[in-house]
């Protein structure tokens, strides 16, 4: 295969400016004619949803740089759309948070060392599974 691949600069201009037209339907930037930032989420939600696309598309064929440029602009993207539609806020109230915070710890109090330490070990060798 080959040896040393580039960094295409026509796929990395093709995700820069797919994030920019994000980040405008956003309301993170202002719009080019107006001035003004407006939110137009359906919009950003489209264009997050073709840098997925592309990301699955191109799995195991771009440069570490590509990745890493997709995977990073692509984060950004979903955090400042989740926060924009407002589904960063869980819609738990504070008191239920505390009681199931509580019902874990009492569950995990009741365990035995052992136990606990069988429960952890599954779990890691699960981690450890699905990352193979």
């Amino acid at each position: 295969m080959d040896e040393k691949k580039e960094d295409n600069i026509d796929f990395i201009n093709l995700i820069l400016m797919l994030n920019q037209n994000a980040l405008i339907s956003l309301g993170e930037i202002p719009r080019f004619i107006s001035g003004k930032k407006v939110q137009n989420l359906p919009l950003a939600r489209q264009t997050i949803n073709m840098l997925t696309a592309i990301k699955d598309k191109t799995t195991g064929k771009l440069t570490p740089g590509e990745t890493k440029l997709l995977f990073r602009v692509l984060g950004e993207l979903q955090s400042k759309y989740v926060k924009a539609v407002g589904f960063d806020k869980t819609g738990i109230s504070p008191e239920h948070k505390s009681t199931k915070t509580d019902r874990l710890t009492k569950a995990l109090d009741k365990l035995s060392t052992s136990d606990l330490a069988r429960l952890l070990n599954e779990l890691q060798k699960n981690q450890n599974d699905q990352t193979k």
